[in-house]
């Protein structure tokens, strides 16, 4: 039980993060602003994505992107939810994967309601190359997303798997 208040403290708090850092970026820039951090490697941006993780789909246009977005995303809350109470107490590393996922999808739901779209600021480039801009949340889902990979890669190849002893 001392577990499961302590995945919830982390979602939350990550959660907060996420929200106080797109808040944050939507009062002190205007839309499509970018300030240089570090030349040619990273700005702060100020971007709306009305589509998925990294701007993946933003060029459909209409409501019903949005809102099939957010039905996507309780979905996965749901599943995650599920997956994290299914893996064994001390499978810590997938249990963490699950909160960092679920609190980046939450973290994007949230702002989806509230908006109708997902505040974007982070924006890492070299030349003209660059990575789609992303938040705080694009960021603890992949962090949880790399996670369960290695722990399907190495503990038995499935997440809530813990490893067998290797003699």
């Amino acid at each position: 039980m001392k577990n499961g208040w302590l995945a919830l403290a982390a979602a939350l708090a990550v959660v907060a993060v996420d929200l106080a850092t797109k808040l944050g970026i939507e009062s002190a820039f205007t839309l499509h602003e970018s300030k240089t951090v570090i030349p040619g490697l990273f700005n702060i941006v100020y971007i709306k994505n009305k589509g998925a993780a990294f701007g993946f789909l933003s060029q459909i246009n209409g409501d019903w992107v949005s809102y099939a977005f957010m039905a996507i995303a309780v979905t996965a809350l749901v599943v995650i939810a599920l997956l994290y109470r299914s893996a064994p107490a001390d499978d810590w590393i997938s249990r963490a994967a699950y909160v960092l996922i679920g609190s980046g999808a939450l973290g994007n739901l949230i702002d989806r309601i509230r908006s109708g779209a997902v505040t974007d600021f982070l924006l890492f480039y070299i030349g003209e190359y660059q990575w789609p801009a992303f938040n705080v949340a694009d960021s603890c889902i992949t962090v949880g997303i790399i996670l369960l990979g290695y722990v399907m890669a190495f503990n038995n190849s499935k997440p809530g798997s813990m490893p067998v002893d290797r003699v």
